[in-house]
C-alpha cells in the first residue's frame, strides 16, 4: 500500500495504487521482472511465473492478484526457485474463467533495493463459457467508494489520520474488447471528474482516487446518491451507481484494538489472536479486512481471507488469530484493521459496486522468539489488599504465585486463569493485609 495511503484501501484501488506508483519510479539499477506478463486466455489453473533479474528477498517479496468483476483478491501458493529468482504462483483455487485479472508484485533484494520496471499490469482467464468481451474478461465493472482513515497508538481510541483521513475513489475495468477514449464521472452535484487513464499493460483501467482533511469539504464533494460513469467510445456507455446515504448504509465506526498492549509484545512462536470492540451495526453482508505487515506498495505478511473464500471474516466477527510462526521476532508490522460495507450487482452486461470503509491503522511488533512475556503493572494498595495487573504477550493459561520471604518458604499459588482476548488480567491478594512484604511472580504452566 502505497505511504501516506493516497490510494484507498479497498482489495481493487491497492492494486491499481502499485500499478501507478511505479510509472513515477527513477530509472536505477534495481530488480525487475524479465519474464513476459501472464498471457491472456490461460487456464484458471495455471500457475503464474515470475522471472527475476537477480536473487530477490523472498520474505519480503510477493505477488498479488485480484478478480476485477467481483474486486476480491485471489489465493495462490508460492513457490521460490532455488536461487530465490524465480517465483512461480498456483492458483489455489483455480482462477475464475473468464474473468480480468489484475497482477502486482512487490518486494527488493537482499540489498534492500526495491523491485522496479513495470512490477503490474493485468491478464485474462480462459476456458469458460462465456461470450462476452473477447471470450475473456467479459464484463465491465465500476466502482465508487469512500473510506476514512485512522490511527491507534494507545489502547485508547483511534484518531483520525492527520494526512489523509477521508478517501474517494471511481474506478473502472474495460471488459477485454473494449477501448474508451475518456471516461468521465458526474457526483449527484452534477460535478464531472475525468478519470486518468492508465497506460499499458493496464490500459483497461480508467481511475480517481483523492484525498480530503476537512470533512465537511469531502462530503460536499462527493455526497450519496447517484454517480453516473459515461464511457466515450465507438460504443458509449453510461452506467449509474448508487452510493447510499448514511442512513442506509453507515460509514462504519473506527476499528479499535482492544488488546493493544499484548498486541505490542507478540510472541512470535505462540499463535496471537487480535482482538477488536464489535462492529457497531455489522452484520454477515458487511466485511472486516485484517492486514499484518503492510508492504509499502502492496498486499500484507499475513491477512483475514477475502470474502466467500473460506475463514473470511463478516461484520460480526471481533478476532482474527495468527498462526504461530507467521511472524518474524523483534520485528515492527505496520497493520490495519478495517470495517467494511458494501452494495452492488453484477448482470450479463457489467458490475457495480459502492462501499464505505472505516480503517484503523496500528504497528504489530513482535518480542524474541524464546517464551512469552509476562507484565505486572499498575499496582494499587487500597483497604488491606494489594492489587495489580498481568499483561501477556499472548492468550494462555498463567499462575500467579506470592511469598512472604525470598530467602525461605516456597511459592504459594494466588490464582491460575486463563487470559482473557485482551491479554491482562488484575490480580488481587487479601494477604497484604497480615503480611508486611509479600513478593509476586507470574509465570506459564
Amino acid at each position: 500500500m502505497p505511504s501516506r495511503r493516497l490510494f484507498l484501501s479497498s482489495p481493487l484501488l491497492t492494486i491499481l495504487a502499485a500499478l501507478f506508483c511505479c510509472w513515477h519510479s527513477q530509472l536505477r539499477a534495481d530488480p525487475v521482472i524479465t519474464s513476459p506478463p501472464p498471457v491472456n486466455g490461460a487456464s484458471p489453473s495455471a500457475a503464474v511465473v515470475f522471472v527475476f533479474s537477480e536473487p530477490m528477498d523472498t520474505s519480503a517479496t510477493t505477488a498479488t492478484f485480484l478478480d476485477a468483476t467481483t474486486f476480491t483478491l485471489l489465493t495462490t501458493t508460492d513457490v521460490w526457485s532455488a536461487g530465490d529468482t524465480i517465483l512461480t504462483c498456483t492458483p489455489i483455487p483455480a482462477f475464475p474463467a473468464n474473468r480480468l485479472i489484475f497482477w502486482g508484485v512487490s518486494g527488493s533484494n537482499p540489498n534492500g533495493d526495491p523491485l522496479g520496471g513495470v512490477p503490474g499490469g493485468s491478464f485474462t482467464t480462459g476456458t469458460g463459457s462465456s461470450t462476452g468481451g473477447s471470450g475473456t474478461n467479459a464484463i465491465t465493472s465500476f466502482s465508487v467508494g469512500k473510506v476514512h482513515h485512522y490511527q491507534q497508538t494507545s489502547p485508547a481510541a483511534a484518531t483520525l489520520d492527520p494526512f489523509t483521513p477521508y478517501g474517494f475513489s471511481g474506478a473502472v475495468a474495460l471488459a477485454s474488447n473494449r477501448s474508451a477514449n475518456t471516461i468521465t464521472l458526474t457526483n449527484s452535484t452534477t460535478a464531472i471528474y475525468s478519470l486518468f487513464h492508465l497506460p499499458p499493460p493496464q490500459a483497461e483501467i480508467f481511475l480517481l482516487a483523492t484525498n480530503f482533511t476537512s470533512l465537511s469539504t469531502f462530503d460536499a464533494a462527493f455526497p450519496s446518491g447517484n454517480y453516473s460513469f459515461f464511457v466515450q467510445a465507438n460504443t458509449n456507455q453510461t452506467v449509474v451507481v448508487n452510493l447510499p446515504d448514511a442512513a442506509s448504509q453507515p460509514q462504519p465506526a473506527a476499528p479499535r484494538i482492544i488488546n493493544y498492549v499484548a498486541a505490542q509484545i507478540v510472541n512470535p512462536n505462540q499463535p496471537f489472536i487480535l482482538a477488536w470492540d464489535a462492529f457497531p451495526g455489522g452484520t454477515a453482508s458487511d466485511y472486516i479486512d485484517v492486514d499484518i505487515g503492510i508492504d509499502v506498495n502492496l498486499g500484507s505478511v499475513y491477512g483475514s481471507p477475502n470474502p466467500g473464500l473460506p475463514g473470511a471474516l463478516n461484520g460480526t466477527a471481533t478476532t482474527f488469530t495468527i498462526p504461530a510462526g507467521t511472524l518474524q521476532p523483534d520485528t515492527v508490522y505496520p497493520s490495519q484493521v478495517g470495517f467494511f460495507r458494501q452494495v452492488g450487482i453484477t448482470n450479463a452486461n457489467y458490475a457495480t459496486a459502492a462501499y464505505r470503509a472505516t480503517y484503523t491503522a496500528f504497528n504489530l511488533i513482535t518480542g524474541s522468539a524464546g517464551a512469552a512475556s509476562l507484565v505486572l503493572t499498575n499496582a494499587v494498595f487500597d483497604a488491606g489488599s494489594f492489587r495489580f495487573e498481568v499483561v501477556s504477550t499472548n492468550a494462555q493459561t498463567v499462575i500467579v504465585e506470592y511469598r512472604t520471604n525470598l530467602s525461605t518458604g516456597q511459592w504459594q499459588t494466588l490464582l491460575t486463569t486463563n487470559t482473557p482476548l485482551e491479554n491482562r488480567f488484575q490480580a488481587v491478594a487479601p494477604q497484604a493485609a497480615t503480611n508486611r512484604f509479600l513478593f509476586f511472580r507470574a509465570r506459564l504452566p
